[in-house]
């Protein structure tokens, strides 16, 4: 009889045993926290992109989500200058399956529409320095050497002083040099280089050439004409960058010395008698 009390007090003490442990584990499992999946940066949209508009790197930005999509883009380099090909909400994550990547011409029809593609050399500051990027918009500056048959802006003299000035700087006006706004928010598709040197030909020069790059611009045919003609003038061209959601037309004059000499009232010295 003994044995048996024995014996179930000793199966009671185990039982207890196994019980606290029981009850610690399980307190112990509620109070700590669910592991957090750690945050990986990814392209998220910064604005809404509408399908078919080129991305910008202003359009995009990276952020920290812990929750990423498969295929998601993890640099704002892969998706600068490719195409969305569906709607992107601000702060979607930019996923590649949503992006066309242009890496050779053969894509540029599909963004054209109704205008066409023409190529424009880098020459300019802001492009030659990167400053112009796929996805941009841009206006065309442009200054010429031209014979006027008569001075310019006659109609904007309104004083006498004015006109005592006016007639201070009537001059020889061949080959007067006017600078123009010219062709307005072109937009730039892509920057192209020159093929690359054949790697046998290229070990043979003991200096290789930075190749040659230029801007791929999309305009209406008859701007086209235009952007022709002043490539092809003795003249130098200049780009101005302009914000992509500004599509106003700008109403400039031409300037020329006669108009700085009017708006500034600068007076030629007089030759000494």
């Amino acid at each position: 009889m003994k044995r048996r009390s024995l014996l179930w007090f000793v199966a009671s003490a185990i039982l207890a045993i196994l019980a606290g442990v029981l009850a610690m584990v399980f307190l112990s499992s509620r109070g700590q926290q669910p592991s957090q999946v750690p945050k990986q940066p990814v392209v998220v949209a910064r604005n809404p992109i509408a399908a078919n508009d080129v991305v910008r790197v202003d359009n995009v930005t990276l952020q920290e989500r812990d929750q990423i999509p498969s295929g998601a883009a993890v640099e704002v380099q892969d998706v600068i200058g490719g195409t969305a090909l569906r709607n992107i909400a601000a702060g979607e994550v930019i996923v590649m399956q949503d992006i066309r990547i242009i890496t050779g011409t053969q894509d540029l029809p599909f963004l054209l529409e109704d205008k066409i593609a023409v190529a424009l050399p880098a020459d300019d500051i802001l492009s030659q320095w990167g400053a112009v990027m796929p996805g941009d918009h841009v206006d065309v500056l442009f200054t010429l050497d031209l014979i006027l048959e008569k001075p310019m802006y006659i109609d904007d003299i309104g004083t006498v002083e004015e006109a005592q000035l006016y007639q201070l700087i009537e001059r020889d006006q061949s080959l007067d040099g006017v600078s123009v706004l010219t062709l307005q928010n072109l937009e730039v598709l892509q920057i192209i280089e020159e093929p690359q040197v054949e790697e046998e030909q290229q070990a043979q020069e003991e200096a290789p050439q930075p190749r040659q790059r230029a801007l791929v611009l999309k305009i209406d045919p008859q701007d086209a004409v235009v952007l022709k003609y002043l490539r092809d003038s003795v003249g130098s061209i200049d780009l101005a960058l302009r914000s992509p959601e500004n599509e106003a037309l700008f109403t400039v004059q031409p300037v020329n010395i006669n108009y700085l000499m009017l708006r500034y009232g600068i007076v030629l010295p007089q030759p000494l008698e």
